[in-house]
């Protein structure tokens, strides 16, 4: 039996060693996975699944009596549910993404960087807190709840999405800026409590109707300029992620908040 060539011999360890190599990439992302997991904010999460609940149960009572005005109730509790409360969530889990991290310094000399850490820990909170809206949604359509005349996946996706991204960037930036989660958090919820409460006198005004975090709970969902609002808030969250962008390499300033 002849011995097999040096090219075999090298196709052979070349063939052994890619699996292994994969195996060991695998399991880093594996460990990254389960650092980043251990290190979000899980009472927030707990608070957030609960408050679904409740508001699921309390949504359930209000359609299970009938009536129109409790059917009223229901939809505008639902509309706030999606709009408003899933962007005040959003600004609280952001805010909390680095600030007070105990290996920030470690981390900002791996390979992987400050950017990729946040970008990780983000998408696992982003992911958390869809699950969550999404079941509520699809529970609540299924129930008979109606967010507009006319709605569509994607006006129900953007009705999420743009006050979630809006209010995940201003909670992040604002930590950052401030060195505190809670303070970001505060900063984060200044124009959303402005779209509540001061809708009234801001809805008079034309200009500021593409930039109010709560127009669809506000009674705007069926205007014509809903889907201007709705960009334009995507918008807004492109422009802030640029700005937490450009702070995350700032690393003097990070080491300070973390602090």
């Amino acid at each position: 039996m002849s011995s097999p060539t040096p090219t075999s011999v090298a196709m052979l360890s070349y063939g052994g060693a890619l699996p292994i190599a994969m195996r060991h990439r695998l399991g880093q992302r594996l460990a990254l996975l389960r650092y980043h997991m251990r290190l979000l904010n899980w009472l927030l999460f707990s608070l957030t699944a609960l408050s679904f609940l409740g508001v699921g149960a309390l949504t359930w009572l209000q359609l299970r009596v009938g009536s129109p005005a409790e059917r009223l109730a229901a939809e505008s509790l639902s509309r706030f549910v999606m709009e408003p409360g899933a962007g005040l969530l959003a600004g609280m889990l952001a805010s909390s993404l680095i600030v007070g991290d105990p290996l920030l310094e470690i981390t900002l000399v791996t390979r992987a960087g400050i950017s990729s850490v946040i970008l990780w820990r983000a998408l696992l909170s982003f992911l958390l807190l869809l699950l969550s809206s999404a079941v509520y949604l699809v529970w609540s359509l299924a129930s008979g709840v109606r967010y507009a005349h006319q709605q569509t996946p994607l006006a129900l996706a953007l009705m999420w999405l743009a006050p979630v991204l809006v209010m995940g960037m201003l909670g992040l930036l604002g930590a950052l800026f401030s060195r505190n989660a809670t303070l970001g958090l505060v900063i984060a919820t200044v124009p959303l409590a402005a779209s509540l409460f001061a809708y009234p006198a801001l809805a008079q005004r034309q200009w500021t109707h593409p930039f109010l975090l709560t127009y669809t709970f506000s009674a705007g969902q069926n205007a014509t300029d809903w889907w201007i609002n709705r960009w334009a808030l995507l918008g807004v969250a492109l422009a802030l992620g640029i700005g937490v962008w450009g702070l995350l390499h700032r690393e003097e300033s990070l080491l300070q908040s973390g602090r």
